[in-house]
This record gives structure tokens, sequence and C-alpha cells, in this order.
């Protein structure tokens, strides 16, 4: 489809509790500190909007305005991004990755009855988030590390956190058992280092997973574990309320609600052009 694309910038919110390995953080806080800033949340979100305006910039990591499912030439819309934080001991907070969420804009023909609703009555709604994971259109989720993390502790926490997430909607089964398996089996002999990202395209196949170390996008998945509901499920707990990243919800919630409300207005459009 053609894209609208919002402004996208990540707010400052509250961070998850620390889910990944201890990272030596003594002088993070006191660092900021001598910079005069003012700590929120032990959380600095450094956001740019570059003189491009198809990139934004989210704590130094590129995050453009559409992309390229790999292996295919659908192209999808940003819809939120935002940083992932954890809470470590002594209240010490840490910026551990870079998300965004991108999805097909043929979406907003399957949410129409959202169509006109601010962001605060959107992510309110329990429905709305589940008809956006549901919608039988391509979705994807790059994940861009800041700090290094191993592929089985990546994937062991995000698997618990989907787990979770899909037994609170009465969505985890044998099947999905089986796909939270191989997605484990799949990062044990990964690496996350810095600056690489992870790509995780939810289609009618399943989970498609690649990584890059660079900024480039993959030519093709890497691997495909064969469920939607687990895929699904995933790019879930990055937007949901007991998500991991409040920052991405808060910006998916605002340009939803744009992209909804520029439909009602393009198609007020189009009848008074006569189109129909």
């Amino acid at each position: 489809m053609g894209s609208t694309h919002p402004e996208v910038t990540a707010p400052t919110g509250q961070s998850q509790e620390a889910e990944f390995p201890k990272v030596e953080t003594g002088s993070a806080s006191a660092e900021a500190e001598a910079q005069g800033k003012t700590l929120v949340n032990g959380l600095h979100s450094k956001v740019e909007i570059t003189d491009a305006p198809e990139v934004t910039v989210v704590e130094g990591v590129q995050v453009t305005s559409t992309i390229l499912v790999p292996g295919s030439d659908n192209e999808l819309s940003l819809v939120g991004a935002g940083v992932r934080g954890v809470r470590l001991p002594h209240g010490v907070e840490l910026k551990v990755t870079v998300l965004g969420i991108y999805t097909d804009l043929e979406i907003l023909n399957h949410l129409s009855k959202y169509n006109g609703l601010s962001a605060e009555e959107l992510l309110t709604d329990d429905q709305f988030l589940l008809a956006f994971l549901e919608a039988p259109v391509d979705k994807l989720a790059r994940v861009t590390m800041l700090l290094p993390l191993t592929g089985e502790d990546y994937a062991g926490k995000s698997g618990d956190t989907t787990e979770m997430s899909l037994k609170e909607v009465n969505k985890w089964g044998e099947a999905e058992e089986l796909a939270l398996k191989e997605y484990r089996e799949f990062f044990k002999q990964k690496t996350c280092p810095p600056g690489s990202t992870i790509f995780f395209a939810v289609t009618k196949t399943g989970l498609e997973i690649s990584q890059s170390f660079d900024s480039s996008i993959p030519k093709k998945a890497e691997y495909v574990v064969k469920n939607p509901v687990f895929g699904a499920g995933l790019v879930g707990t990055m937007l949901s309320v007991k998500g991991v990243s409040p920052h991405t919800r808060a910006k998916f919630g605002e340009n939803m609600s744009t992209l909804l409300k520029n439909k009602i207005k393009d198609s007020s459009e189009v009848v008074a052009n006569g189109a129909f």
C-alpha cells in the first residue's frame, strides 16, 4: 500500500524489571549526573528526527519509516519505535534495545471500527491490540541491540514473556509449545552484539527470523517458526500494557490513531470529489 507516515518519536516512560543478565553499571548514573541531566526512571530516551523525514534516530539507531520484509517486496510502514529498558538492583536502569514495529497499511481496512479514536482510547481498549495482531496482514518487529546479549538469553526471556502473554488470552497450546522450543533452539548458538539487529516478520507462513550485524536488511529469512500465533504473540509483548517497552506502546497508539483519522479524512475527500 501507499504509505502516510506520522512523525515517530519515543517519549520517556517506565521500563520493565530486569530480564537479562546483569551488566556492570557503576558509571551510568554518575555520568548522567555529571552532565546535569534529570533522570526519569533512570532512562534518557534520546530521539532525533533527521533532516531526512524518512528516518527516526532512537539512541543513535536509525529507524526507517518503511522496510521491506526480508525475502519479499512487501513494504511495511513504521507504526511505533522506542527503547526497551531494564531495571537492575539499587534502582539502576539501562537501555537494552531499540524497537521498531511495522505493518502493512492494509491493516487500516481491518480496523475501521476504531476510526477516529484517540491514542488513549485505542490503548485502553483491550481488544484493539488483539485486532491489530490478528489482522491478516504482514507485520515486522526489528530489535537492535544497545548492549551485548547471547542469543540463548534473548530467546529465553522473550520466549517466556510470549508464553505468558498468549496464556493470558487462551492462545497457548501444544503447537505454541513446539514453536517456543524451535524458537529457543534457533537462538541457542547465536550472539547479539551491540549494533546488531534481529528482524521478526509475522506472515501467513509464521514467524520469519533473520539477523543483520550492520544497517542492512537481510535478503531472506534465516529461519521460519511455522506458527503465526506465536509470532503475533511475540510482537504483542512489545506493544501490550504489560509489555517490554512503554515507549514503543505510547508511540504505537499515537501513530495508529493518526493513521486511522487520516483514513477517515481521505475517504471523505473521495466522496466529496464524486469518486464513488
